[in-house]
């Protein structure tokens, strides 16, 4: 089935014709859905597959689990996904799929690229349970991720993909890599602190027992089942921070992208004020480790991305987004998080860093407030609609006509290919730049910093002018 399926499509070989062939487009799905299953059923039999010859398969699977094109059902490519995660060394107990991911050419060039671009293309699967159904999808790509990562030749190829694909599909992955890490943390967070509110009930025994028996009974069932999914949640927060933490040490240059730098430091800020600002002690538990919750483990990584970012900044951008974040940024919370992160035993050169840049984002932030007061009233038709923020490349919308700041609107593409302000289909390629309008706030820009340029001269000049006088 899978030879006669490759042969429809010219063979074992990468990349796939553009078109797909009717004859391939005729082939029931179930067909390869049943393959997959047989697959995943006996990889997980011990040593089922000690004797078998799995590169056929392999290249099969490479060839059509990043292809809409030819597989359209976004479940089948998941399920490829979770054939791969059965043959991994570590849960395979098979020496020979280390080499078979570590040695196959068609592995070697695509398999990552592909697995990326599944990472993408999981957040729409069309089905009414697609939100829930792509963090389990998620967690299968993760693992696999973090495996091929610590393979350098796999290494090596994502690092490339990052280079050749920063603002496609990989900028798309790093966003919702991103979007992921945020929702899980926080919905974990807040579970956690739900959790603790039903333990205090059922600690006060005596107000516990006066309760009727069905009420006691509901909120049990609403303490296991948070339970569980604040297990499962802070799971893949962990997964998803991880792989932020390795990522962000080797490929630092799309996180410091205009469209993307302040999402990330806002999302780092956050982390930061739920795991070492003052609420944190709301947090503790009586088993952490019952809920895969691991707030120092959590806090080092956290500290590591913002260095490990600060490293590959060499235009010095990510001071300023740090401090602009209004929600969450303030110079004391770094301060607390440097004590925490001694006192645990934090990687002390990480946070020599660490401070370091918590000095230049406080130094960004009184840059920010001299810029602002040295702008004064900023004329609306320069402000972006959405942030209500300075624009410095301002872009027309092509149905709504509205315009707005480019990394504004490229942001909420990344999540969103819609005209924010009338849902009509947008991308990035239809943006149409506002080189008047850019003129314009970069002439306003210049006569501000001139007029207090010569009202700070004016002032210097009456000052000697009045000791003059004194004398």
């Amino acid at each position: 089935m899978i030879l006669w399926s490759v042969n429809l499509v010219g063979g074992f070989k990468m990349p796939l014709p553009s078109q797909c062939s009717k004859e391939f487009a005729c082939i029931p799905e179930h067909f390869l859905d049943d393959a997959m299953d047989l697959l995943v059923l006996t990889s997980r039999i011990p040593k089922a597959l000690e004797s078998f010859v799995l590169d056929d398969f392999l290249s099969f699977i490479i060839m059509f689990m990043g292809s809409t094109s030819y597989i359209k059902n976004p479940y089948l490519r998941a399920k490829m996904v979770e054939v791969l995660n059965c043959w991994m060394p570590q849960r395979s107990g098979l020496s020979s799929t280390a080499s078979l991911f570590e040695g196959h050419q068609l592995c070697l060039d695509y398999l990552v690229r592909n697995l990326l671009k599944l990472y993408v293309d999981i957040e729409f699967t069309g089905s009414h349970t697609q939100f829930f159904d792509k963090f389990n999808i998620r967690h299968n790509i993760a693992e696999l991720l973090e495996y091929l990562w610590d393979v350098p030749s796999h290494r090596n190829a994502w690092r490339q993909i990052a280079k050749e694909e920063e603002k496609g599909v990989y900028l798309n992955f790093l966003n919702f890599l991103i979007n992921d890490s945020i929702y899980l943390l926080d919905e974990s967070l807040n579970k956690i602190l739900e959790l603790k509110e039903i333990e205090a009930e059922m600690t006060n025994t005596v107000e516990w027992e006066r309760r009727p028996a069905q009420e006691r009974e509901e909120r049990l069932r609403v303490f296991h089942q948070w339970e569980n999914i604040v297990r499962f949640d802070m799971r893949l927060a962990n997964e998803d921070v991880g792989m932020l933490a390795f990522t962000s040490e080797q490929i630092p240059a799309p996180f410091l992208l205009p469209e993307m730098v302040e999402r990330v430091a806002s999302m780092l800020n956050y982390f930061l004020l739920q795991l070492a600002g003052p609420q944190r002690k709301s947090l503790t538990v009586k088993d952490p480790e019952k809920y895969e919750f691991k707030p120092k483990q959590l806090l080092k990584q956290i500290a590591t991305i913002y260095v490990h970012i600060s490293r590959g900044d060499k235009e010095s951008v990510f001071p300023a987004a740090i401090s602009k974040d209004g929600r969450a940024y303030n110079d004391q919370l770094f301060a607390s998080a440097a004590n925490i992160l001694w006192k645990i035993g934090g990687d002390p050169k990480i946070i020599q860093e660490f401070m370091q840049l918590a000095g230049r984002a406080k130094a960004a932030a009184s840059e920010a407030m001299d810029a602002e007061a040295i702008l004064g009233d900023i004329p609306d038709e320069f402000l972006d609609p959405i942030q209500y923020t300075l624009m410095k490349d301002p872009v027309t919308l092509p149905s709504s006509k509205v315009t707005v700041d480019r990394p504004v609107i490229i942001r909420h593409l990344l999540s969103d290919s819609t005209d924010p302000f009338n849902r009509s289909h947008l991308t990035q390629d239809m943006l149409i730049p506002n080189t008047e309008l850019k003129l314009q706030i970069e002439e306003f820009v210049q006569s501000q910093q001139l007029r207090k340029r010569t009202a700070a001269v004016s002032e210097i000049g009456q000052a000697d002018g009045a000791d003059d006088m004194a004398e």
